[in-house]
């Protein structure tokens, strides 16, 4: 639903805050190490922005990034419609026609970047954004909030080499913090991964139980295969391989605090056969367990 046609408006919100770039300054920017890779153009924030809609028949010039961390709004590009609610990044590609707006009835506040750079695109590739695809959601929304504080304060420095490189690399780590907290974007996905958590952080609680991995499937209330998959994408790892390392990091843990021998320690992560525990030590941390124990 689009607002009220004498409503609509790109900006002037109460509590707003915009900073842009002087072109020059991101010209030169761009032709600098690092700034040259990643360069914000543009940086602000809109509280509660009833009313704001905007549309661009040819674009920007730069990829555009609009963080939704409160109520809702939607997006329409390449023919799609996209709804958009807290801790989901919409990134908009240059040169692309796009309509965006704020829900009427739960106006969103976001913050957003324009960027441009000779890696911009890596960035997101390895967010796994298309033109299709154009959507990432994190499980944190907060943690991106702080990043973007700490980023928007370099904006505020006024435009120095310095200030912009801070501004640059901010930003870098706020797009690697969307890496890390991504979650699936759509409800559906989001309760499969919700559970997915919930079962492993039983997991790290009780490292010692004898988990199998048809157990942790059904406590999740997924399938062995859709919890694997889900496991991996999310940890990078399949369930039973994270759960050896966290077995093998507490283990570590312990005998490095130095309260416990290797048969305890091996004991209190669920392995019963301290020969067993110590091949399996070696293989996967590069060394005997016995190399962890704090000296006198």
């Amino acid at each position: 639903m689009k607002p009220d046609p004498s409503e609509k408006r790109p900006e002037g919100f109460p509590g707003q805050r915009l900073v842009i770039i002087p072109p020059k300054i991101a010209a030169g920017a761009s032709r600098k190490p690092v700034t040259r890779d990643l360069c914000v153009t543009h940086i602000g924030t809109f509280v509660a922005a009833g009313g704001h809609y905007v549309e661009r028949l040819h674009g920007t010039s730069q990829h555009i990034l609009i963080a939704c961390i409160a109520g809702k709004g939607s997006c329409t590009l390449a023919g799609r419609d996209w709804q958009m609610e807290p801790g989901d990044l919409l990134f908009l590609p240059p040169r692309e026609h796009h309509v965006y707006s704020a829900n009427p009835r739960s106006p969103w506040t976001i913050f957003w970047i324009h960027f441009i750079g000779l890696r911009a695109s890596d960035h997101l590739e390895n967010l796994g954004i298309t033109i299709t695809n154009p959507i990432v959601s994190v499980d944190d929304p907060a943690v991106l909030i702080e990043s973007f504080e700490d980023t928007f304060r370099h904006a505020t420095h006024g435009f120095s080499e310095a200030a912009m490189t801070g501004l640059t690399t901010g930003f870098g780590r706020l797009l690697g913090l969307a890496k890390v907290h991504h979650r699936s974007h759509g409800s559906r996905s989001r309760s499969a991964e919700n559970r997915l958590l919930k079962v492993l952080s039983r997991m790290r609680d009780d490292l010692a139980h004898p988990w199998t991995l048809a157990e942790l499937a059904r406590e999740s209330n997924l399938s062995i295969p859709h919890f694997t998959e889900l496991c991996s994408r999310q940890t990078g790892m399949p369930p039973l391989g994270l759960l050896i390392r966290l077995r093998l990091q507490h283990a570590m843990d312990l005998l490095q605090q130095g309260n416990h021998n290797v048969a305890e320690a091996a004991a209190a992560v669920g392995y019963d056969d301290p020969f067993y525990f110590s091949r399996l030590f070696r293989k996967h941390m590069g060394m005997p367990p016995s190399a962890c124990r704090r000296g006198p």
